[in-house]
């Protein structure tokens, strides 16, 4: 069996609505809720192509990085195909979207919803995602002040 190691960039994004911080969640092709994120093309960071990936999955590009480093990485093993083990690594920066605004690409995504955490939680497809939701929300209450959701 051959081993592919993958390695995507992504963004864990939040909004402050009047009442509650949620998050964006994204529902792609193949059917699992999400975060935005993707490969590197060539000459770019590691946080411009988050940026990159963000925009072109959900059209937004006004965000506020909580800091420039990446705050989450997620590891995972999955078969692709009969023949491929995967595993694949996303780094996650986590930032504050100014818009509620999304337009998705429909291309890669075919829906959305922004989710409070517990929501969240509950949406996410797989249990990496929910286990990274829960560290994003610690990581801006914890170091940011913000305030839980």
């Amino acid at each position: 069996m051959a081993i592919i190691k993958d390695n995507a960039k992504g963004i864990i994004i939040f909004y402050e609505f009047p009442r509650s911080r949620k998050y964006l969640l994204i529902k792609h092709k193949k059917g699992h809720w999400s975060f935005a994120k993707g490969h590197k093309e060539k000459a770019e960071n590691s946080m411009q192509t988050a940026i990159r990936e963000l925009y072109e999955e959900t059209g937004i590009k006004n965000i506020e990085f909580l800091s420039k480093k990446i705050l989450l990485k997620d590891k995972y093993i999955f078969t692709y195909k009969e023949n491929e083990k995967v595993i694949k690594t996303v780094d996650y920066f986590i930032a504050k979207s100014n818009t509620k605004k999304v337009k998705i690409d429909n291309k890669e995504i075919v829906n959305f919803k922004w989710c409070t955490l517990k929501p969240a939680i509950k949406t996410l497809t797989f249990k990496q995602s929910k286990s990274i939701i829960k560290k994003a929300d610690k990581i801006i209450f914890k170091k940011y002040k913000i305030k839980k959701s």
